[in-house]
Parts: C-alpha cells; sequence; structure tokens
C-alpha cells in the first residue's frame, strides 16, 4: 500500500513553527497555538513531526541551518573585513525590525530558554556556537593574511565577540530596542574594526 502524499510543504510549515514559538515562546506555545498557526490538522503534526518538543527543536535546527548559510556566504563574499562585518550585522538587524522576520528570529530567545532543561538542545546550541565562531575565524584568519588586520589581534576573541554580539542583538531587539540603538550598536562593532587595522587596511598602495 502507498503511503500517502502529503499535501503540505514541511518546510514552509517550519517557517510557520518558527514565528508562532518566537511569539509566544515553547512554554506560552499550546497545541491549539500550532494548529492555528501552522494551518494543518492535530493528528499532521503528530505524524510528520511527533511531539510538540520535538517540532520545536526541527524548527530550531532548520532556522540554525538557513542562518549558518547565510553567514559562511557572507563571510566568503566579496569585500574588505569590515564590509563583510557590516553586511552580517546589517542583515540581522533587517530582520529584526521586520515585524513577521522578527518572530522567526526569536525562536533563539526559546531556544536558549529552554536549553538548561534539555541536554540535547544544550549540545545543539552549543555546537552551533562553535560552527559560528569557525566561520568568522575563518574569514579574520583571511583578513590577517591580506594584511587587513593586525598580527597581534587575537582572532579566536574576535570571532566570540563577534558570536556574542549578534546573539545580543536578537536580545535587544526582543527587549525593545528600536532600530537606531540597533544600528548603534553595529557602529561600534565597526569601530572596534577600524582600530585594529592591518598595514594593508591603513595603506591600501
Amino acid at each position: 500500500m502507498m503511503a500517502r502524499t502529503k499535501a503540505f510543504d514541511t518546510n514552509e510549515i517550519l517557517y510557520k513553527a518558527m514565528n508562532v514559538f518566537g511569539n509566544r515562546g515553547y512554554e506560552g506555545t499550546s497545541l491549539p497555538d500550532l494548529i492555528t498557526g501552522l494551518g494543518i490538522a492535530r493528528q499532521s503534526i503528530y505524524d510528520t513531526y511527533g511531539t510538540k518538543w520535538e517540532l520545536f527543536f526541527a524548527a530550531v535546527k532548520h532556522y540554525m541551518e538557513q542562518k549558518n548559510q547565510e553567514l559562511r556566504e557572507h563571510c566568503d563574499g566579496l569585500g574588505t573585513v569590515v564590509d563583510k562585518v557590516e553586511q552580517v550585522f546589517t542583515t540581522i538587524i533587517k530582520v529584526l525590525i521586520d515585524p513577521e522576520l522578527r518572530l522567526q528570529c526569536f525562536i533563539i530567545s526559546s531556544a536558549i530558554e529552554q536549553a538548561p532543561h534539555n541536554e540535547e538542545l544544550a549540545a545543539y546550541l552549543h555546537a552551533n556556537t562553535e560552527l559560528s565562531e569557525q566561520i568568522f575565524y575563518t574569514m579574520l584568519e583571511r583578513a590577517v593574511e591580506e594584511g587587513e588586520i593586525s598580527q597581534e589581534v587575537n582572532i579566536r576573541d574576535l570571532a566570540q565577540f563577534l558570536v556574542h554580539e549578534r546573539i545580543a542583538l536578537i536580545t535587544s531587539a526582543k527587549l525593545g530596542m528600536d532600530e537606531p540603538r540597533l544600528f548603534g550598536i553595529l557602529q561600534m562593532v565597526l569601530l572596534v574594526f577600524r582600530t585594529i587595522q592591518g598595514s594593508k587596511a591603513i595603506d591600501p598602495n
């Protein structure tokens, strides 16, 4: 007997789940909230994703994977290291000031809140943080080799700083920080880079 083809796009459902969990948080999201927000039947949720927790974890992973791919593309792209950092942070700020997209982003806050209560999620978030740091580190290592950043700079610490600031932006936006202040943080991040420029960045000729 052939399996019945699903009448919905599973990736689209995960997008909708990001919105629901991002808006209400994990604990504040009920099954009726999910049925309404996802637009599919209770049994379809169980059959496809299992429990509420499994759906939440799947949505977190889906979001993280997309953002890591986006981060890698920015860091591997053209331009100076300052250009790349500005693009990374401008992109996330644009998401955070968008009424709908910011809800998807806020699923990260919900995940962080739940991590102390679930070892698997905590391990996943830790591994994801290390991956983000490594993507930044590779970009910074290349910038040192090309003379854009001084060789005296501890780029491992700098990569950790960039990861921290990305997460801090999400938290600040959830607490109500407005667009000008978010961009103000970006300017301070860029100022850090301008104070550690290497010989090429200071004298490109």
